[in-house]
C-alpha cells in the first residue's frame, strides 16, 4: 500500500534525501510563491458576512494546505537515493617475460609456449574460458611490469624476474575494480625476497588469492651446472685462495670431468672432478699472481647431450690487494719465534712485520719498526696508534704487561676496527699468562683451563682436522691427499698450554695425535668475532719446522706456511676506505647497490665530504656518482648504481680530506643480458606452490590448466552510484490535493457557503 500510495519502496525513503531540482532563478521566485500563499490564505481568513471566525479559519487552512501542495509539486521534488549497481570480476593474469621462459621444455618446445597457445586471443582455451567468468587484464614481468592487450607483445628477453613488483604493479593498476584473483604463469626462476614476502602478507590481508601455473620442467634430464662460486671479498697478491664451488648436475653420475679455472681467458687451473649425482661441494685452490680485480671463471666444458649449455660456468670477482700490511708481534720475553717468522716474510713486500720485545723491566727492544717515532712508547696507548696496524701478534705476553685500557683496546682492534689477532704459546701466555681473568678471554676462541699449570710442557704431533684439509693457511700442497701427507711428516712440537676445547661457533684447525691417556691438544682454532678474526696457535717453537734435522735445507715449507697464515689473518682486515658490492654480476639494466666505509679515524668532522664512486664502462667512459651517508651507521656510504649496457665494468670510491684523496682498491662486476637467468632453472615447484597456498589460491601444472577458470571463486561487489527519483506524480499527493479541494467544497456546503 505504502508503495502504491509514494510510487517506491519505505527503505529508499529512509535511505535516500529530499531535494529540490528547480533551477536557481525559480528557486528565487519560491519565496513570491509563499508570500501569494500567505496573501490568499489572508483574504480568505478576512471573508465577511454570514462567516464565522472559526469558518474562515478551517477554509483558509484548506485552501492554503491545496496551493501548498501544488507549488511543493511545481517545484521538482527528488528523492536522492545510492544505488548499488553490480561490477563483473576481473582477474589480473601475470607472464613471465624472462629469458628462462625459452628453455625447452619436456616435449622440446619452450617453456613459452604453453603462454602461446593457452592465451592466445584467438585459439587460446585458457583465456577463452577465464573470459567466460571474468574480465581479465594482461600483464607481463620481468625486471619491470607493464601491462600488455595481447601476448604477441612478449619478446622473453628480461635477464630478471621480479615477481613483487609485479604482484604491487597489477594490484594497483586494478585498484578500484572487482578483482577476483591474480595469475602467475612462470616457472618459478625467481628468488625468494622480504619484498615478495610482503607483498603476500598484503594480499592475503586483501583477500586476493594469487593461482600459479607452472611451467617448465621439475628436474633437467641431463645438466651440468656450476651453482655457486665463493671466493674472498680480498686477498693480498700471492696468497693461496681457496675457491669454494657447488656442482649440481643430472645424467652424469660417475663421469670424470676437468673443471677448469680461467683469469681473463689465461688458465689457471685444470682439476679432474668426479660426478656424484645431485649436488657436490668442492675446494680449488688458486693462485693470485696479478694484483687488481681479476675476473675468474669456472667452468666444464659443454656436453652435446646437454639440456642447458649456458649454467656451465659461473664468473666470479677477486680483488688483490698489492697493499703493504703492518703487523704488530709483541713478545714478552727473547725467543727464537720472532726471528723466524720475520725471516719468513722477509723478502715478502706485502708484509711489515714489526717486532716489540721486552728485554727487562720497562725496557723493551724494536725491530722491523718503519719510523723512530714507532712504538717508542712501548705497546700502544692510543686507538690510533693500535688501528694504524692490520694484524697483532701475542707471543709469550703475561697480561700484567698490557694495562686494563690496552686489552680492551685490543678487544675493540679486532671488532671494531676488524684487525686481526693471533696469540701464540708461551709460559705467559693463555691461562698461564692470566688470560683467564682478562676481556681477551671472550674473544679467544679456546676454553682456556681453571687454572695454570706453569710446570706443563708436552711434544705434540700435530695433525690436521677435516676442516684444514684444503684451509688457504694450511695446505701445504696443490691438494688435499699431498697435504695431508706433508703434514704427517712434519716434526713434534712443543706445547706448554694445555688446551683441550674450543668454544661453540669456533672452528678447530690443527690439534694432537689422540691417545688413550688423554684428550687430543688443541693446537690452532679460530672464530669471528665482531668484524676482526682471532686465531690461537697455542705452541711455542713453530720454528722447529726450519730447522729440525729431519728438514731438508731447501724446505720452504715453515716460510709458506708463516707466509699463508698471515696473509689469511689479514685477508678480511678493512682498508682505510672499502667499497663492497651486493652481487658481482647482474643482467642488463639491473641495479647493483655498493657500500663504502672510511675508517673513523679519517673522518675529522661531521662535515666531511661523503665518498664518490667512479664507475668506469666498457668504452672507457666514467661516470662519477655521490654516495649516500648510511642513516645509522657512521663512516658508512650507499649509492645504487644501474648499468644499461653488457660489458666488464671497473669501480672505485675517492674521499678526501684536507686535499688529500684516498681511493679504494679496484673493484669489478660483470653485466650480461640474461643474468642469471640460466641458473636454477628448473621449475621452482615449491616456490609457486607457496605462493598460491599463502594468499588462499591454487597451484596448477601444464596438464591441468583447464581447472583453473573453474576453481577461482567470484565474488559480488558493487560501485554505488546516486539515482534520483521523481515524487511530484506521486498517487499520494493526488489523492490529498483531491481530497483537501472535496473537504472545503464540503465544509462550504455544510455551512451553506457554497
Amino acid at each position: 500500500m505504502f508503495e502504491f500510495l509514494f510510487k517506491y519502496p519505505v527503505e529508499l525513503f529512509i535511505e535516500g534525501s529530499l531535494i529540490l531540482a528547480l533551477p536557481w532563478w525559480q528557486l528565487a521566485l519560491l519565496p513570491l510563491g509563499v508570500l501569494a500563499l500567505a496573501y490568499i490564505a489572508l483574504g480568505y481568513f478576512n471573508l465577511r458576512g454570514h462567516t464565522r471566525v472559526r469558518d474562515r479559519v478551517v477554509i483558509a487552512l484548506l485552501r492554503s494546505l491545496s496551493l501548498a501542495l501544488v507549488i511543493f509539486s511545481l517545484s521538482r521534488p527528488l528523492l536522492e537515493v545510492t544505488s548499488p549497481i553490480p561490477q563483473p570480476n576481473v582477474v589480473g593474469i601475470l607472464l613471465d617475460n624472462s629469458i628462462s621462459m625459452t628453455l625447452p621444455d619436456f616435449a622440446g618446445t619452450a617453456r613459452s609456449d604453453l603462454i602461446s597457445q593457452q592465451l592466445d586471443a584467438e585459439t587460446g582455451s585458457l583465456l577463452r574460458s577465464l573470459q567466460q567468468r571474468f574480465e581479465t587484464r594482461l600483464f607481463k614481468f620481468g625486471a619491470d611490469t607493464r601491462a600488455v592487450a595481447d601476448v604477441r607483445e612478449l619478446d622473453y628477453g628480461d635477464g630478471d624476474s621480479n615477481l613483487a613488483r609485479a604482484l604491487e604493479f597489477s594490484r594497483e593498476t586494478l585498484k578500484g575494480e572487482s578483482l577476483a584473483g591474480l595469475v602467475v604463469i612462470s616457472d618459478g626462476a625467481i628468488s625468494p625476497t622480504d619484498a615478495l614476502d610482503a607483498q603476500l602478507l598484503s594480499l592475503r590481508a586483501a583477500q586476493i588469492p594469487v593461482y600459479s601455473i607452472g611451467v617448465g620442467q621439475p628436474q633437467h634430464r641431463r645438466d651440468i651446472e656450476v651453482s655457486r662460486v665463493k671466493l674472498p671479498r680480498q686477498v693480498l697478491k700471492g696468497s693461496q685462495v681457496v675457491a669454494d664451488i657447488v656442482v649440481t648436475q643430472r645424467g652424469y653420475d660417475g663421469q670424470t670431468l676437468d673443471l677448469i679455472v680461467e683469469d681473463d681467458s689465461r688458465i689457471l687451473r685444470k682439476q679432474s672432478l668426479r660426478l656424484e649425482p645431485g649436488v657436490q661441494a668442492f675446494k680449488i685452490p688458486v693462485a693470485t699472481e696479478d694484483a687488481g680485480a681479476r675476473r675468474l671463471k669456472f667452468y666444464f666444458a659443454n656436453k652435446t647431450d646437454e639440456q642447458i649449455t649456458a649454467n656451465n660456468g659461473q664468473q666470479e670477482i677477486l680483488s688483490v690487494s698489492d697493499d703493504k700490511m703492518r703487523i704488530l708481534y709483541f713478545e714478552g720475553e727473547p725467543r727464537f719465534e720472532l726471528k723466524f717468522v720475520r725471516r719468513a716474510v722477509a723478502d715478502d713486500k706485502n708484509f711489515v712485520v714489526s717486532g716489540l720485545i721486552r728485554t727487562a723491566d720497562a725496557k723493551f727492544y724494536r725491530v722491523g719498526v718503519e719510523s723512530q717515532q714507532e712504538l717508542r712508547n712501548g705497546f700502544p696507548i692510543t686507538r690510533d696508534e693500535l688501528f694504524s696496524y692490520d694484524a697483532l701478534i701475542l707471543g709469550s705476553v703475561e697480561i700484567a704487561l698490557l694495562s686494563r685500557e690496552q686489552q680492551e683496546m685490543i678487544v675493540e682492534f679486532v671488532s671494531e676496527r676488524g684487525g686481526g689477532l693471533l696469540m701464540l704459546g708461551g709460559r705467559h701466555a693463555f691461562a698461564e699468562g692470566g688470560y683467564r681473568e682478562s676481556p681477551l678471554q671472550d674473544i679467544l676462541p679456546v676454553v682456556m683451563a681453571d687454572q695454570a699449570h706453569p710446570e706443563f710442557s708436552r711434544e705434540i704431533k700435530i695433525q690436521p682436522t677435516e676442516a684444514a684439509w684444503m684451509h688457504p693457511a694450511l695446505a701445504l700442497a696443490d691438494n688435499s691427499e699431498e697435504s695431508i701427507a706433508r703434514w704427517q711428516t712434519l716434526p713434534p712440537l712443543t706445547i706448554v698450554n694445555p688446551i683441550h676445547q674450543i668454544k661453540p661457533g669456533a672452528t678447530l684447525l690443527l690439534t694432537s695425535s689422540p691417545t688413550a691417556q688423554q684428550d687430543p691438544f688443541v693446537a690452532m682454532a679460530f672464530q669471528r668475532y665482531g668484524r676482526g678474526k682471532v686465531v690461537a696457535f697455542p705452541v711455542q717453537n713453530s720454528w722447529i719446522w726450519q730447522m729440525h734435522n729431519d728438514i731438508e735445507l731447501e724446505d720452504r715449507t715453515h716460510e709458506n706456511l708463516w707466509r699463508q697464515l698471515l696473509r689469511w689473518l689479514v685477508e678480511d682486515v678493512p682498508p682505510q676506505l672499502s667499497l663492497a658490492l651486493s652481487t658481482r654480476g647482474i643482467h642488463s639494466g639491473g641495479a647493483i647497490r655498493l657500500r663504502s666505509e672510511v675508517l673513523q679515524h679519517l673522518i675529522k668532522t661531521d662535515a666531511a665530504p661523503a665518498p664518490q664512486a667512479v664507475l668506469t664502462a666498457p668504452d672507457g667512459l666514467q661516470q662519477v656518482q655521490p654516495l649516500s651517508r648510511h642513516p645509522s651507521l657512521p663512516g658508512v656510504y650507499e649509492a645504487e648504481i644501474v648499468a644499461a649496457e653488457p660489458g666488464d665494468y671497473l669501480l672505485h670510491v675517492e674521499f678526501e680530506q684536507h686535499g688529500e684523496v684516498i681511493r679504494s682498491d679496484e673493484s669489478r662486476f660483470v653485466v650480461t643480458r640474461e643474468g642469471n637467468e640460466y641458473f636454477h632453472s628448473e621449475m621452482n615447484e615449491t616456490l609457486l606452490r607457496g605462493i598460491a597456498t599463502e594468499t588462499g589460491g591454487g597451484f596448477f601444472t601444464t596438464d591441468a590448466v583447464d581447472e583453473l577458470a573453474a576453481s577461482m571463486r567470484t565474488h559480488q561487489r558493487s560501485a554505488g552510484a546516486l539515482v534520483r527519483h521523481e515524487l511530484w506524480d506521486m498517487p499520494a499527493i493526488f489523492l490529498l490535493l483531491v481530497f483537501l479541494l472535496c473537504a472545503e467544497w464540503a465544509y462550504r456546503r455544510w455551512r451553506g457557503l457554497a
